[in-house]
């Protein structure tokens, strides 16, 4: 999910700052029984700093922070626990960082969507404050692989049509387009490169299209540009090689089977040569060496392979989580361990004791965040960010940073419990604010392959929550049902059909109401489905040109349908019939979700907070928002009927007084 951002985002900071001195009844339109609407900025919905890249240099830590603006590229040195340089750099994050061979230059390759470009960059670490110099820009390259060679030449590469090897030669300043192993893969993902070789890891995890090839594992050599494949057969259904890495002769690739996460290890002496160790997980990847015989990987925690043995064992830590790992390797002996809550862990891998190394305590900016979601309830306001979720204490205004890995796509609040619905492939996360702190705990997995949540609703006559969610890789979506009381769930996979997700659910007298939308912004069916017997009852597509639906809502007999930039149906539910239609495009220029209260529809997206008339379905424009969210933009309301929304980067409170 891209940001979505009306204005500049400094001047909506600017504004949010000067809105949050003083609260105010505003009208929303000059129509008679218009409610007057009172605003009170509530400040920054989550603070955070997480980050989505970690490599060593020396005694020092860089890591590249992530959803907060700017991008910052931070140094932390370990022995001294204090951060030694920020430096600014362009786009949201970057996963790729690589410093060369003497550790002057820091590399990284950015995604230039939003206008990140020039999105080749490079930092001079020998420099106090590590000085930014701009290289080159790189087009429509989303980037998700970098690799070092000892002679200094860089190589990188992503996903795009038919994906091409980028070569930068330091020495001569040039960038150069190699043409890539295959042609109909969306994705390089992985790269090692040597004086003679680079070695490249293929997929198709994300952009793929029912042409798509996946996992591949190449070879390339340097001096000629020729490739060989040296995939095992026993990844041929893998949706990628996910990770890869070089000891000695010996060349380690991680692919996820159906079977489960493997490792392969290939004699390059003899590709044809190779042992497949089965862990059995959901991935593997960032190799790490400790001795000869010990591997460490990320493997959603942090995994050991002892090669002597061929056994895995994950390591758990005594006090705290990884959550979502960024970075691994061998320190004297231990395991350094970069995590995305902007911590770095020193880990003895046997006992499972850590020294943790604090990155915000240490001087790394903790800013607002993009918002990923929100709920209100249990007298707070939740707000979910990037590997963190900020509870706002209703009472006493307190804030609580809640640490979640990845991201809370959608919260659901049910009798004074949050559930987190989590990507990517996570799960169920609860927080119960009288006995949990800053940590959550896991009460469900998301079903195999069906990891993107988009909206986790409450079923009041099946007791069970709703969730609506994406194949990234598969395609499609499924809907899931969830028991908190035992845990229990239970899947349907693609209802709506194999392409469209289930974008959005709403839930009325044990039928559920699907929306449907695929990724290329069409789709745009809704299935009437009884989550209790898995069965479809009816469905229709209310656009002539579909764009996919982002919200549903039902009030008394009535369905209500928003649609991908702006289309608005009402559907009678006895008669299935559309009752009224509009667009709302000027107020809704991507995404719009549908909340009930006070016997009435509320819509939220980006820009506009309105209500729709349930008698004429017209629109009441209440509040201006110009919401920067990560997520798909949407708004809550509370036990007493106050709703809450994001303005900018802030919470806002927006209360309705009947005139």
């Amino acid at each position: 999910m891209t940001p979505s951002s009306p204005i500049d985002r400094r001047r909506v900071l600017q504004l949010g700052a000067l809105a949050g001195l003083a609260a105010a009844f505003t009208p929303g339109t000059a129509a008679a029984g218009t409610p007057r609407v009172r605003i009170t900025d509530l400040g920054p919905a989550v603070n955070n700093f997480s980050l989505a890249a970690g490599i060593p240099v020396g005694d020092r830590v860089y890591v590249a922070s992530r959803n907060i603006e700017p991008m910052r590229i931070v140094g932390y040195d370990l022995p001294t626990q204090k951060v030694t340089s920020i430096t600014p750099g362009p786009g949201i994050s970057t996963q790729l960082l690589a410093a060369d061979p003497d550790g002057r230059y820091l590399y990284s390759a950015i995604d230039e969507r939003g206008g990140a470009a020039p999105g080749f960059i490079r930092l001079d670490l020998s420099q106090p404050d590590a000085p930014k110099e701009d290289l080159a820009k790189l087009g429509g390259l989303r980037p998700y692989a970098i690799a070092m060679a000892p002679d200094g030449v860089l190589f990188f590469g992503g996903q795009e049509s038919a994906p091409r090897l980028r070569m930068y030669d330091p020495a001569s300043g040039t960038l150069t387009e190699i043409t890539g192993p295959d042609p109909r893969v969306p994705m390089i993902r992985c790269l090692v490169a040597t004086d003679h070789h680079v070695y490249i890891g293929t997929g198709a995890s994300l952009g793929a299209t029912p042409t798509s090839t996946k996992a591949g594992l190449f070879v390339m050599d340097r001096a000629t540009g020729a490739y060989t494949s040296l995939l095992p057969p026993e990844f041929a259904d893998a949706v990628e090689v996910r990770d890869i890495a070089l000891k000695g002769d010996t060349l380690y690739a991680c692919a996820s089977p159906a079977d489960g996460a493997m490792v392969a290890i290939i004699d390059l002496a003899d590709p044809s040569r190779y042992r497949l160790l089965r862990q059995g997980g959901k991935f593997l990847r960032l190799p790490a060496f400790v001795g000869e015989d010990k591997v460490y990987f990320n493997g959603g925690t942090l995994v050991e392979l002892t090669l002597s043995t061929g056994v895995f064992r994950e390591i758990e830590l005594q006090d705290g989580e990884f959550g979502e790992i960024w970075g691994l390797w061998a320190r004297d002996g231990s395991v350094m361990v970069v995590s995305a809550f902007g911590l770095v862990y020193r880990v003895d891998p046997a006992t499972g004791q850590a020294t943790t190394y604090d990155l915000v305590a240490g001087g790394a900016p903790s800013d607002p965040q993009l918002a990923m979601s929100i709920a209100a309830g249990a007298r707070g306001v939740y707000v979910g960010g990037t590997n963190a979720v900020v509870r706002h204490n209703l009472r006493d205004g307190t804030k609580t940073r809640i640490l979640a890995p990845s991201e809370a796509k959608d919260i659901l609040i049910h009798e004074r419990v949050a559930y987190f619905a989590q990507y990517n492939g996570i799960g169920v996360l609860a927080h119960d604010p009288r006995v949990d702190g800053e940590w959550t705990r896991k009460q469900a997995l998301l079903p195999p392959g069906q990891n993107r949540p988009h909206q986790i609703v409450w079923d009041d006559r099946n007791h069970v929550a709703l969730i609506g969610l994406q194949s990234d890789t598969l395609g499609g979506g499924s809907l899931m049902t969830f028991d908190p009381r035992t845990s229990e769930t239970t899947v349907a996979v693609n209802p709506i059909d194999k392409t469209q997700m289930v974008r959005t659910v709403a839930v009325h007298d044990g039928i559920a109401f699907l929306g449907g939308q695929n990724v290329g912004n069409s789709g745009g069916t809704v299935v009437a489905w009884d989550p209790a017997s898995h069965r479809e009852l009816w469905r229709m597509t209310p656009q002539t040109k579909p764009t996919g639906i982002t919200g549903l809502a039902v009030l008394g007999r009535h369905l209500y349908i928003m649609c991908h930039r702006g289309d608005f149906f009402v559907v009678d539910l006895t008669t299935r019939q559309v009752v009224h239609t509009a667009n709302h495009g000027p107020v809704v220029p991507n995404y719009g979700t549908l909340l009930v209260d006070r016997g009435q529809v509320f819509c939220a997206s980006s820009k506009t907070f309105f209500q729709l008339d349930p008698r004429t379905f017209e629109r009441t424009d209440l509040a201006t928002l110009n919401g920067e969210w990560y997520g798909i933009p949407r708004a809550t309301v509370d036990e007493v009927g106050r709703f809450y929304a994001i303005r900018g980067r802030n919470l806002v409170r927006i209360e309705l007084e009947d005139r």
